[in-house]
């Protein structure tokens, strides 16, 4: 916090000036300072105990003391015991004051005059983490005969894994009622099932439901391993192994070299045939011309065994050249900086003044400026990681977080990529080995890099600490048209196409054309900046950065393309959509005013519309007529007295009062959706180059085209099909022209022509600019053609190139 404070030159005079500094301050406290952010509750603890003082916070429960500090009249808390909301199973309250905290293993009694408020305050944080949990926690034991079924102790975390589909031949069921009920036919992990199917120290099984309850996910970096491990095993659990360290050892041994083990079943067809030793035989230097890490072999069998030993495995002593051959001096020099960094990252050699994000930083940034090194780097914490002795104990956690957020930042080559994902699918997948869990999630992260490019923002040192204590996600808000919210779950290597598919997944929608309809849009400056994300663009990287310039950016989740049919039977899709497009009917959008009375069939919709407006606000009296006013555009209103289209309004209320909101809603968007202009985004013009247009005028871009519209009427002025643009062009005003305006190439390569939109402000030219793009080349799955940027462009999207979401 000091630092923090010295680095922006704050003091009691100096108040905090930044929505970002204000935010990191905070984040710095909470998770630096450990009872600053509880609430406390005055409690006491068995006798001896010397509890006197229970605080609850967002991570779990700490018992604390009153001690005298070292002034005479300081008093301070010492925290005695801590227990994360994974360890409690629930919390109950046997006789009045009276607390009772069920762990995993042991039960704490406390006595509080304040005990309901504590248990309502824990099962509130409880409830909320087990949400989207896929743990579970037994609370009986379960040891059966049969080995095709999961055994576990009381307080065991399980991870549920779907269930397998049953064997050709085969059907699995259950009887209900003297009723074979087949599981095919229900719900995959439903509640009828009265089986789970999960995880444990690398066993699989099935197990009875009633067995265990939900529980908090743990850290996956620090799942328990399996029981019974003696105390040589444990300097390897603490560590890690590898499969390249159990080569070694067979090899040593004379023993074959087996790819795979029977206990992995079926996975191991799935595993591709490379292993990281394969990859240093083939790719490393010799190491038979360099004498290294004060090795003196003696005998060839002797040479045979540390050689093979020392090509893959951990090392005290900083590396004097690189793992793999490189010719250039510089770039061999550069290697060994970069161990040494490795080093100091896992706690193996001295920071010497520098900071763990320095570090991190110092390596990430290497890897991204010569890409030749990103191999060298994986190897380098791969020997690491594999068959650690460091004298550390948490050496080979850091190593193997170090992997998992390199894996997040840079890719590795082709040639690497299939030794690397056998090295870690080996660890993720083999029953027994330690750092499974984060095995895992580093194959994910390398995946995620070598299909989206990568990270491009260097963690921040709040996102850091929270990596390296464990935390590998966090919650962000997004915000649905009418200010529905969503808070999703955002891991390290989340994009923006991920938020799309989750909240699509919401709606029902499963397709990937539906995914293509939908944006996530960054909005900044007070909704005056809203800058559409590419399907590509890191969650947390648009966070990092934002939160430097603009502590109150928003994220809105908004449907671009109108291509695909629309759905009525999802109610979030539907309340989405009716949210969306209500703002632009009651402009008057969707339909042409005349210059005289509206006819019979306009009114009769414009009435009908307006009814069901007020039955989807679940109203069942009659509307006033100001409330009929806000129901019908304002073109329309004055066309007939208020009376008039009371009477309207009213001639349909029969039919909606039998409708639900949701029903209301959907035959709004059915009525609404028969409009030409339906699934328009809507753009004010000033003047037009082309003569043929009447500005000022509205423009509405759809999947027909382009299509200028009268001001007053709406009525169709000109319209331009897709097929005639070549190119869109966004420019800012300039010191010569107070009015942005948007350069449209039509025609084709053999005659073209150039018409200039001039529009009222630089936000409708941008949208312009990127609603014509979306919808002239939508983009696949992972691909978007607007939104990206390099490292440090800002993420306002400045300049001409910049494209701007719709209103």
């Amino acid at each position: 916090m000091k630092a923090l404070f010295a680095q922006n030159q704050l003091d009691m005079q100096q108040p905090l000036v930044t929505e970002s500094v204000k935010r990191a301050v905070v984040s710095t406290a909470r998770d630096s300072w450990e009872v600053y952010f509880s609430r406390l509750f005055p409690a006491t603890g068995s006798v001896g105990t010397g509890v006197q003082i229970l605080a609850v916070s967002h991570t779990g429960i700490k018992l604390l003391r009153m001690i005298r500090g070292s002034r005479e009249a300081d008093r301070q808390l010492r925290v005695l015991r801590t227990y994360s909301f994974a360890d409690i199973l629930f919390v109950t309250i046997p006789s009045q004051n009276m607390l009772e905290f069920n762990l995993a293993s042991e039960k704490v009694i406390l006595f509080s005059a304040r005990a309901h408020q504590v248990k309502t305050l824990v099962d509130d944080f409880i409830l909320e983490l087990k949400k989207d949990s896929d743990y579970v926690v037994a609370v009986r034991n379960f040891l059966p005969e049969d080995p095709s079924l999961l055994a576990f102790h009381k307080g065991d975390i399980i991870h549920l894994q779907p269930l397998e589909p049953p064997r050709m031949g085969y059907s699995a069921g259950c009887v209900v009622r003297k009723k074979v009920v087949y599981l095919e036919e229900l719900r995959r992990r439903g509640p009828d099932f009265g089986w789970r199917f999960g995880t444990i120290h690398g066993r699989v099984g099935c197990f009875p439901s009633e067995l265990v309850q939900p529980a908090a996910a743990p850290d996956f970096l620090q799942l328990p391993m399996e029981p019974g491990r003696g105390r040589a095993a444990a300097v390897a659990a603490a560590v890690a192994s590898s499969a390249a360290a159990r080569e070694v050892g067979r090899r040593r041994e004379g023993l074959p070299v087996r790819t795979g083990s029977a206990d992995r079943g079926e996975d191991d067809q799935t595993l591709p045939p490379y292993t990281m030793l394969e990859f240093a035989q083939k790719y490393f230097r010799d190491p038979q011309r360099r004498p290294q890490d004060g090795l003196r072999l003696k005998s060839k069998e002797g040479r045979e065994s540390r050689t093979l030993e020392d090509i893959l495995c951990f090392t005290k002593i900083p590396l004097h050249e690189s793992l793999i051959e490189l010719s250039d001096s510089s770039l061999n020099k550069m290697a060994t900086d970069m161990f040494l960094a490795v080093m100091r990252f896992m706690g193996d050699a001295p920071l010497k003044g520098q900071s763990e994000l320095d570090v991190l930083c110092t390596l990430l940034k290497l890897c991204e400026d010569h890409e030749i090194m990103r191999d060298e780097c994986y190897c380098q914490v791969v020997k690491q990681i594999t068959g650690n002795t460091s004298t550390k104990q948490d050496s080979c956690q850091r190593g193997w977080r170090l992997l998992y957020i390199v894996a997040a930042y840079h890719s590795c080559s082709e040639v690497l990529q299939p030794y690397l994902v056998r090295f870690l699918q080996d660890v993720s997948r083999t029953p027994g080995l330690p750092f499974q869990g984060i095995a895992k999630a580093c194959e994910q992260n390398l995946q995620k890099t070598l299909r989206f490019g990568g990270r491009l923002e260097f963690p921040s040192s709040v996102e850091l600490r929270a990596m390296l204590a464990g935390r590998s996600s966090k919650r962000q808000l997004f915000l649905l048209p009418g200010g529905l919210e969503r808070h999703l779950k955002i891991k390290t290597c989340t994009v923006a196409l991920d938020v799309v598919e989750e909240i699509c997944a919401e709606m029902a929608l499963t397709r990937p054309e539906s995914f293509n309809e939908y944006v996530i849009f960054i909005v900044t400056n007070q909704g005056q900046h809203v800058c559409p994300l590419s399907r590509c663009t890191y969650i947390l990287d648009v966070a990092s950065e934002m939160e430097q310039v603009d502590g109150g950016y928003m994220l809105w989740f908004r449907r671009v393309l109108w291509d695909q049919p629309l759905k009525f039977e999802n109610e979030l899709y539907v309340t989405m959509h009716y949210n969306q497009v209500l703002p632009d009917y009651l402009k008057g959008l969707f339909s042409s005013v005349p210059a005289g009375q509206p006819s019979e069939q306009q009114l009769q919709q414009v009435s009908k519309l307006a009814s069901l407006q007020h039955r989807a606000k679940d109203h069942f009296y009659l509307p006033s007529v100001r409330e009929i006013q806000e129901y019908i555009p304002a073109q329309l209103y004055h066309t007939m007295a208020s009376s008039a289209w009371l009477n309207l309004v009213s001639q349909h209320r029969q039919q909606t009062q039998a409708l639900s909101p949701h029903q209301a809603r959907a035959q709004f968007l059915g009525l609404l959706s028969a409009s030409p202009m339906f699934g328009s985004s809507f753009f004010f013009i000033q003047s037009c180059s082309n003569v043929a247009v009447l500005a000022p005028c509205i423009l509405a871009i759809n999947q027909n085209g382009l299509n200028f519209l009268s001001i007053e009427t709406h009525e169709l002025i000109v319209k331009l099909p897709l097929k005639e643009i070549q190119s869109t062009r966004t420019q800012r005003p300039t010191a010569s022209s107070s009015y942005p305006y948007v350069e449209i190439v039509l025609g084709d390569v053999a005659a073209q022509c150039t018409m200039q939109l001039q529009l009222e402000q630089v936000l409708a030219g941008e949208v312009l600019g990127g609603v014509w793009t979306l919808t002239v080349s939508p983009a696949g799955p992972g691909t978007m053609p607007c939104g990206g940027r390099a490292r440090g462009e800002h993420a306002q999207c400045p300049g001409e190139a910049a494209h701007i979401a719709p209103q």
